[in-house]
């Protein structure tokens, strides 16, 4: 702008640059160019750039409207429901950690898609949670408690993954002021005393009923679902425990998991978390590359049994795992190594593996009628001889398929590659 401006006062050699007729405009209007130039650059900062043509905009709007109308005026997510709309359920099946991840992939609609038309619903299905789930824990902490009927438990539960992904989910609403820090700093608490000091692993379980923590149960994605949390709290409140926690977490993981060579679960919240540190530097050049070769390991398994025949009906699926729920958390997990990695060669295979498993997934999304979006259990839904579970489509397919779209979204654009 500037460049344009001087070249036009400038054209004419001859223009006598002390003449009170051209130095007296002449810094008038370059005052007001440079003020323009600001107000540009800092609106440029406010003003997201759309997303509508990216790959899946279509399907995760779809999906995301599917979310939208099964939300009950209360807060509470229709939980299940049929392909075939003459099967019906009662929904008093339920499950709190998953009503907290679909709370998390709505606020990730907003972030990434750069949607904010759900933000109201978000926060109604936000204070449904807060208000039936989380419970007072000892003198400061909180805790989000199963219900028993609900989850057909014996009798109620704490999980530490719960109390993880509710943080992911609710701390924004601290930034929007529609929840007070302590009760997320409560859940914080909580997390931290499952947490064993002496090796950093959080146990699954607190039993509500005898007041003791199971040492003993463990559940694969609980210790990486609290790190998580722990970092999604720390952004809001900078605490060394919350970062310290999160970070021992993983690190036992880490530990403990890179031994199992290609038996290595597939953990996308621990990655998730990794990549929050590394994105923001908060460990050691040492940590981080310890923490770069886990999430490295972690995707060979996965790579090696994708299907990659295109004449191949499951095409993109994995050859144990033709399930959409499943499939869309491996996508959101690849997404994190992705961003981890400083592998250009794996970087390359990633991208790949992204395309055809997030193409899989838009095969398989219900496209039509009154169940439009959804992602039913099993890529056979279509089959007609299959049992009726095949097209039950739960809440939490539907956000885990979208949170793989938009985190793809996010490498497209970071890569030029659309």
């Amino acid at each position: 702008m500037l460049y344009y401006y001087f070249n036009f006062l400038c054209y004419n050699n001859c223009m006598d640059f002390s003449s009170p007729t051209f130095f007296i405009p002449a810094i008038f209007l370059t005052l007001v160019a440079i003020l323009a130039s600001i107000i540009w650059h800092e609106t440029k900062k406010m003003v997201h750039e759309g997303t509508e043509d990216l790959p899946y905009y279509y399907e995760i709007a779809l999906s995301m409207g599917y979310i939208e109308r099964n939300i009950l005026e209360s807060g509470r997510f229709i939980y299940r429901k049929n392909v075939n709309p003459d099967i019906l359920y009662d929904n008093k099946m339920y499950n709190s950690l998953r009503h907290a991840g679909t709370l998390y992939a709505m606020y990730m609609y907003e972030t990434l898609g750069l949607e904010t038309k759900l933000k109201d619903q978000r926060i109604i299905a936000s204070k449904y949670f807060i208000n039936k789930y989380i419970e007072p824990y000892g003198e400061n902490g909180y805790m989000v408690v199963s219900d028993p009927q609900e989850e057909g438990i014996k009798f109620p539960i704490a999980k530490s993954g719960s109390a993880g992904v509710a943080l992911c989910a609710l701390c924004n609403l601290y930034k929007e002021e529609e929840i007070d820090l302590f009760k997320l700093q409560g859940l914080g608490e909580f997390i931290l005393s499952m947490q064993d000091k002496s090796n950093g692993n959080i146990y699954a379980y607190y039993n509500c009923m005898t007041k003791t923590i199971d040492t003993e149960a463990e559940a694969i994605f609980y210790p990486g679902e609290a790190a998580a949390g722990l970092l999604y709290l720390y952004e809001i409140d900078k605490q060394d425990k919350w970062l310290k926690g999160a970070k021992d977490a993983i690190m036992y993981l880490v530990r403990t998991r890179r031994i199992m060579d290609l038996n290595i679960p597939f953990d996308h919240w621990s990655v998730l978390a990794i990549e929050k540190m590394l994105e923001n530097k908060l460990v050691t050049i040492e940590e981080a590359n310890q923490m770069k070769a886990y999430a490295e390991q972690m995707a060979i398994p996965v790579l090696s049994n994708q299907i990659t025949n295109v004449r191949n009906s499951y095409y993109g699926a994995f050859k144990d795992n033709i399930r959409p729920c499943s499939v869309g958390t491996i996508m959101e997990g690849l997404c994190s190594i992705y961003m981890c990695t400083d592998n250009p060669q794996l970087k390359k295979i990633l991208i790949k593996a992204l395309s055809i498993g997030n193409y899989f997934l838009s095969r398989v999304q219900v496209k039509t009628g009154i169940q439009a979006g959804g992602l039913p259990n099993s890529a056979n839904w279509v089959r007609p001889d299959v049992t009726p579970n095949a097209s039950i489509i739960r809440i939490d397919n539907v956000q885990h398929v979208v949170l793989g779209w938009l985190k793809y979204q996010q490498i497209l654009k970071l890569t030029g590659k659309y």
